[in-house]
């Protein structure tokens, strides 16, 4: 992991995170200047370390994160945060000061802006439009993972393979690509019967979120595929 100074550009790709919708360019830039903004470079598999994210939240800037919960050996994807999205929002205002629960990792080479957590007083005081636009993504947050629940419990053919090509895939260039040896192994690692797995990749096939070509399977939608 490397840490460095955002360039201009980043700056602009920090401002345009779907938490400060509505706000004008001056309010963004105070808030980020107050707040504080580092860069930080990952390479794929690479986590960022939890004392660096405590009291922080982010904005992935180019490639993709993958969040995780759960102990060593026992882990479960969260969510894959894309370009120009947020992540570890609660502490945005202060509120993820305590032990951080979840892991996140990279997905291939990675480039994130880390911000610092602001008074909630101050946050609303001085940019009530970046506290309206952060009430309504983390409500947004709360329907995805009431329906994220809903799903695991349902544990479909769709949704398990869903999980494993989100925790499986590489970036390559602009694109997010799992390679398999075969679908007899696929089937293995998804735990389904062959023919559970074949409906499942043309149900996906279908839907438009996936691509198949011979050993390589191509997302072409993830936030659609996260909420197969």
């Amino acid at each position: 992991m490397k840490q460095s100074e955002l360039s201009q550009a980043e700056w602009s790709e920090a401002a345009d995170c779907v938490v400060f919708s509505g706000c004008e360019e001056s309010v963004i830039r105070g808030f980020l200047e107050t707040s504080g903004v580092k860069g930080l470079s990952l390479t794929g598999g690479e986590a960022i370390p939890q004392e660096v994210r405590a009291g922080h939240w982010g904005v992935v800037l180019t490639g993709s994160l993958r969040i995780y919960t759960g102990s060593a050996g026992e882990t479960m994807l969260l969510n894959v945060v894309s370009a120009g999205q947020p992540f570890d929002i609660a502490s945005l205002a202060g509120c993820g000061s305590g032990p951080v629960n979840s892991e996140i990792r990279a997905a291939g080479k990675c480039r994130v802006a880390l911000i610092g957590a602001i008074d909630p007083a101050k946050l609303m005081k001085e940019y009530p439009e970046a506290a309206a636009g952060c009430m309504k993504y983390l409500c947004g947050r709360i329907g995805f993972l009431n329906r994220r629940i809903h799903t695991l419990s349902r544990s479909t053919a769709e949704r398990k393979l869903a999980d494993y090509l989100l925790g499986e895939f590489e970036a390559e260039d602009s694109r997010a690509v799992v390679r398999i040896r075969s679908c007899s192994e696929l089937a293995v690692r998804v735990n389904l019967s062959r023919a559970s797995l074949y409906r499942a990749l043309g149900t996906l096939e279908s839907a438009g979120v996936i691509v198949r070509s011979g050993r390589h399977i191509e997302l072409t939608d993830i936030p659609a595929l996260q909420r197969f």
